[in-house]
Order: C-alpha cells, then sequence, then structure tokens
C-alpha cells in the first residue's frame, strides 16, 4: 500500500511542478471580439444594429506543460521574455505599463473623437507617471511604479519637458524634494540625485522613466471602462465606438466591423503587434471587416528591419492563409476608417 502512495505523492508533485514552475517564455494565442459599446458610457448614448469590436490576443506565462502543449496548437506562438517585458521590468511595472497604455489609448480616442465631431474637450496635466525605476538608482526603493510625481522642489509639474529641464543642471548629490501621489495619498521624497546604473552616458538623475499623467474633460461627460485589457492596440476601435455612441447614424450600417491599432492624437493610426492572431480571432467571431494599418515604413526602418510587413499586409496574408471571407480594410487615419464605413451598403 505504501509503494502505489508513494508513487502518487511523486507525480502529484511533478505534475505541480510541471504547472505552475515558470519559465522565461509566453505563450501567445488568439484572443476574442469585444464590443467597444460595452465599454462606453455616456448619457443618452445611441444604440445601433452593427457593433465595433476591439480585437485582443490571450497571452500567458508558460509553463513546462503549457509550454509542451501549445505545440499542439498550430495558432500559438512561443516568444521569449524579453520579447515582451523590459529589461528588470517586475510583474507589477509590467502590469501598471500594460494599463498605462490602455488608459492613454483611451484618452487619445476620446480626444480625436470629440475633435472629429465638434465638441468641447479640456486638457488637464496632473503630473508625471512613473512607470519604472532603476536597480540601485538614486530613486531606488523610494519611488515606485505607478507613482503621479506633482511637485518637484515646491513647483507644479506642468509638462514633461519642464521637469527634465529643471533636473538637467543638476549635479551629483544635489538633492531633489518630490511630491507624489500614491493610491491616492500624498507623500514627499528628498532624494540626492546620483549616476543611473548601466547609462551609457552616466547621467546624474533619479533613474526612472515616467509619462504624462493626463485627464481629459469631455462634453457631454463620457467615460471609457476597460481596466482588464491592457495595451493601447484598441485606441482605434474605441474611437470609432465613441464617434457612433454619440451619433444618431449608425456608421457601421449594420455590419460586425474589427480592427486593431493605436490612435495617435492627430488622428493618424499606429502600428500593433500580434495582428495575424487578431484576425484569426476576429473570423472565429464572426467579424465582417478588418481595419488594419497600411502606413508604409520609413527608409531608415527597412534598412534596420529588411522585409518588415505592415500590418496590413501581415493582416492580409493571415486572412489568405485561413480563408476567411472577411475583408481585410487598409486604413492610415481615422478620416480613411470612417469614409469606409460611410460607403458600406
Amino acid at each position: 500500500m505504501r509503494k502505489p502512495l508513494v508513487y502518487m505523492i511523486i507525480m502529484m508533485l511533478l505534475f505541480a511542478v510541471l504547472s505552475l514552475y515558470r519559465l522565461d517564455y509566453y505563450i501567445v494565442k488568439p484572443g476574442h471580439a469585444y464590443e467597444v459599446s460595452e465599454f462606453i458610457e455616456v448619457e443618452d448614448s445611441h444604440k445601433h444594429q452593427g457593433t465595433l469590436n476591439l480585437m485582443t490576443v490571450a497571452m500567458q506565462v508558460a509553463t513546462p506543460l503549457s509550454y509542451a502543449l501549445s505545440w499542439l496548437d498550430p495558432n500559438s506562438e512561443i516568444v521569449k521574455k524579453e520579447q515582451v517585458r523590459r529589461q528588470d521590468e517586475s510583474d507589477k511595472e509590467y502590469d501598471l505599463r500594460q494599463q498605462k497604455q490602455m488608459t492613454d489609448s483611451q484618452f487619445n480616442a476620446k480626444y480625436v473623437a470629440y475633435n472629429k465631431l465638434g465638441l468641447k474637450t479640456k486638457v488637464n496635466f496632473e503630473g508625471l507617471y512613473v512607470l519604472h525605476v532603476v536597480k540601485d538608482s538614486a530613486a531606488y526603493k523610494q519611488l515606485q511604479a505607478g507613482d503621479e510625481i506633482t511637485q518637484v522642489d515646491g513647483l507644479p509639474v506642468t509638462s514633461l519637458a519642464m521637469f527634465t529641464e529643471h533636473i538637467a543642471p543638476k549635479k551629483k548629490g544635489d538633492e531633489v524634494a518630490l511630491v507624489i501621489l500614491r493610491d491616492g495619498k500624498e507623500k514627499h521624497f528628498t532624494i540626492a540625485l546620483k549616476p543611473i546604473p548601466e547609462d551609457a552616458e552616466a547621467r546624474i538623475g533619479l533613474g526612472v522613466s515616467y509619462t504624462a499623467a493626463q485627464s481629459l474633460e469631455t462634453t457631454p461627460p463620457l467615460e471609457v471602462s476597460a481596466s482588464d485589457i491592457g495595451g493601447p492596440s484598441a485606441g482605434l476601435m474605441f474611437t470609432l465606438g465613441i464617434i457612433n455612441a454619440l451619433s444618431e447614424k449608425d456608421i457601421t450600417n449594420g455590419y460586425a466591423i474589427a480592427g486593431s491599432g493605436t490612435m495617435n492624437l492627430d488622428g493618424t493610426v499606429g502600428p500593433i503587434g500580434e495582428i495575424g492572431k487578431k484576425v484569426i480571432a476576429a473570423d472565429r467571431d464572426g467579424m465582417e471587416y478588418f481595419f488594419a494599418l497600411s502606413t508604409p515604413y520609413s527608409e531608415e526602418y527597412m534598412k534596420a528591419m529588411p522585409g518588415a510587413k505592415t500590418n496590413y499586409e501581415e493582416a492580409r496574408a493571415m486572412a489568405k492563409k485561413i480563408n476567411t471571407t472577411m475583408v481585410i480594410v487598409p486604413v492610415e487615419t481615422i478620416d480613411d476608417a470612417l469614409a469606409y464605413l460611410q460607403q458600406l451598403k
């Protein structure tokens, strides 16, 4: 009786190791289509027959078991950790960066959509959002990802440039007084500057990477809530979704529309990754049209990355491979997407 029990325990432990041990790889698979109207809240929102859908990919840290099983799925891809995460980026920093990219995507989408419709917006700069703190830097173990720097040496932080220009003349050992918001509470730090570790130019500074923390007031008020989805790639579809929510006419003309691309403040669409897997997901979920960025890469980029394909080229290749009837539509701007939708019958 004891031997079978020992074998069972060994097998259970082995299964646990194979299932739980984290490898330095990620498994990426096609995700799903999500109707953007489900994430948009605005008073007197217009309901329409057609749908505008953002696309996702499913990504998980590989374990020995999931790594082995992924070889059985032709749509799964194994990628190295460094292709997903930045150097020395913690789990928390990665998650916060993904969330910040999503909130910035929503900010840009609202700004572009409201301006296309001639509606009022007001941008409020609130400070600097900390993305990463370099190990053993001046700010290490004091600041952390998710902090919002609102004041420096008693001055309100009014822009990225203002903060950079304030820090730049300072020397090693100079102290900087910071006021930050952390989890809604104000905190004060005095930090002595020093060379940033592993910086090629041995610059003096805090040793943090950051981006703008800003909010957008709109008339009428509108909220976009998609906290469970990370990254910037839903910008184009959020922009179209907001325009549709605020418009009496259904810009989809009753069709199921999908797409993927970032949205810049000037209305241009930006490139995204894993578009082939998003095409697979869109086809599976019954989408009829799929917007993909067709802007050619610069000559300099093509020299560095010979043979690189645009999102549109990758999407068309995948559409052909899976033999979908879904139409892949090339776009470079929000105007391109709106013009295409307008001519649908």
